[in-house]
């Protein structure tokens, strides 16, 4: 089982990411997400060595907004994954991606990032794909140019975080279940 968080600005697109890959579907009506949501995925994963495993994802889509600042780091804590996800078409979110990973990075050092490029089926792009790129080699991180609406992307993103979290787990040794953080995690409720 792994934990996966979605980081990233307001309305850049976690949750359509997020509810695409899990499932299959797109809205176009924009709602806040309030604290944080989680979604339960379940994949075959082909190995480099090949070898099949099945591997059970717990994602959670926690709140951009910066009122959610300590809220966010206790449900980042154990996470093996992790998107920073930037909208396209406002280079704001694309400039606050180094402030997501630091965040990241000091809870969860050794996550498996992907940075994502959401809304690249949209033509009012202002951030080029060559700016991905440069963030890649930067943070030594994935990037993936994805877009929500029309899945382009989207499972493939996921499944190779899978894999590299996989080999990582092997490549770190075997994980005592009580330091994933997936025990000590309660679902958020309001006014509580």
């Amino acid at each position: 089982m792994f934990k996966l968080v979605a980081l990233g600005d307001g309305a850049v697109g976690k949750t359509s990411c997020i509810r695409r890959y899990t499932e299959g579907s797109f809205s176009e009506r924009y709602i806040a997400t309030i604290g944080t949501t989680f979604a339960l995925k379940t994949l075959e994963v082909d190995l480099p060595t090949g070898s099949r495993v099945t591997a059970r994802v717990v994602l959670w889509d926690l709140a951009g907004q910066p009122t959610y600042n300590e809220l966010r780091r206790r449900y980042m804590a154990g996470a093996s994954m992790a998107i920073i996800v930037y909208d396209v078409t406002r280079p704001q979110t694309f400039l606050d991606i180094g402030e997501w990973y630091t965040k990241l990075i000091t809870v969860c050092p050794n996550a498996v990032v992907a940075v994502v490029a959401n809304k690249i089926d949209r033509p009012d792009r202002l951030v080029p794909p060559e700016a991905g790129s440069m963030v890649e080699d930067w943070l030594d991180v994935l990037h993936y140019q994805t877009s929500a609406k029309t899945g382009e992307n989207v499972d493939t993103l996921f499944t190779d975080l899978v894999t590299r979290a996989i080999a990582k787990q092997h490549e770190l040794g075997p994980l005592d279940p009580t330091s994933t953080g997936m025990q000590s995690q309660k679902p958020f409720k309001l006014g509580v």
